[in-house]
């Protein structure tokens, strides 16, 4: 009788202190339930609407500057490049992020219909916040946009340092200007606007494509890279540091963005022949001019997967 009255008040304590575990998540579970997450940024009026006119001016702006304090102004953005603003470049309404994004799902017209937008924030917001979490919820209002990130293991260049050495310049002290997007300079009339620190320019010249920068890191080099070729780049190069480079290179499939590929610079609609274009291969260029190699890999690509969208609500 005395070990089963033993026994019995073993298990009166471990009854208790179940009782007083249950007590204590019972106590807890209302203020994890209660709990709402923070609201997201949002504008406090925004209208965004169809232009059937922008035709080749698709993509440019207009030709005015898309944001000044506390206003957000675009004309003719298509849905997908709306999309890479918000949930790419200005994703975390801080600092840019020059990796491109590949986005998948949706219908054709999220890439052909353009929109003008025009919103305007509450205060003085910064152009990041406007750019990345604010456009989200905007677009996630408006188009009724739902998400979701994926990332695979697939084909790839690296980016690495070709025998020799890099030979683009190292960035002279004075060099560039680090641009600060809500406070742009205004140069005086006649004089040009200055070197921005990564800044990338790239121009057709005759049939050879011609891209130049200054302060650009070879990080942010190869994210401009992955959105002139067949795949992601991702750098393996090692190398830090703030360059200036000058390249010129021939198209050819490998660069679809200047073939109509991508719709990007070159004559999308009678893209040439490649055996009717001299000159080196943007491989060639980068290892005889810039001291940089890209080599066959593969690694993790993130993407975009459109599950829902709609056509804008009325504003």
């Amino acid at each position: 009788m005395k070990h089963r009255k033993g026994q019995d008040m073993d298990l009166s304590k471990k009854l208790l202190l179940v009782a007083v575990a249950i007590g204590i998540l019972l106590l807890q579970a209302p203020l994890s339930y209660g709990q709402t997450a923070a609201p997201q940024p949002e504008f406090e009026v925004a209208s965004i609407k169809p232009n059937p006119s922008c035709g080749n001016r698709a993509g440019r702006g207009g030709g005015q500057n898309p944001f000044s304090t506390g206003r957000l102004n675009m004309e003719c953005a298509t849905l997908q490049r709306l999309i890479q603003l918000a949930y790419g470049t200005f994703a975390d309404g801080a600092s840019p992020n020059m990796q491109m994004l590949q986005i998948s799902g949706g219908p054709a017209w999220i890439q052909s219909e353009f929109y003008d937008l025009a919103a305007k924030a509450e205060g003085a917001a910064r152009v990041e916040q406007m750019m990345g979490p604010m456009l989200r919820t905007l677009l996630e209002d408006r188009f009724k946009l739902k998400i979701h990130r994926e990332t695979k293991e697939m084909p790839v260049y690296a980016l690495t340092v070709a025998k020799g050495g890099v030979k683009a310049l190292p960035t002279k002290p004075d060099g560039c200007v680090a641009i600060d997007l809500n406070h742009l300079p205004t140069p005086a009339p006649g004089q040009p606007m200055p070197n921005f620190c990564g800044n990338m320019s790239m121009r057709m010249n005759g049939q050879s494509v011609t891209m130049d920068g200054h302060g650009t890191s070879v990080k942010d080099f190869s994210a401009t890279l992955s959105t002139m070729l067949d795949r992601r780049v991702i750098d393996k190069s090692g190398v830090t540091g703030l360059f200036d480079f000058h390249l010129e290179f021939a198209p050819d499939e490998a660069t679809p963005m200047f073939r109509g590929g991508r719709g990007g610079a070159g004559d999308a609609g009678n893209p040439a022949p490649v055996a009717e274009i001299a000159g080196a291969s943007i491989f060639d260029a980068l290892q005889e001019q810039l001291g940089l190699k890209l080599l066959p890999d593969k690694g993790p690509v993130e993407s975009l997967v459109i599950d829902h969208v709609e056509k804008p609500s009325e504003n």
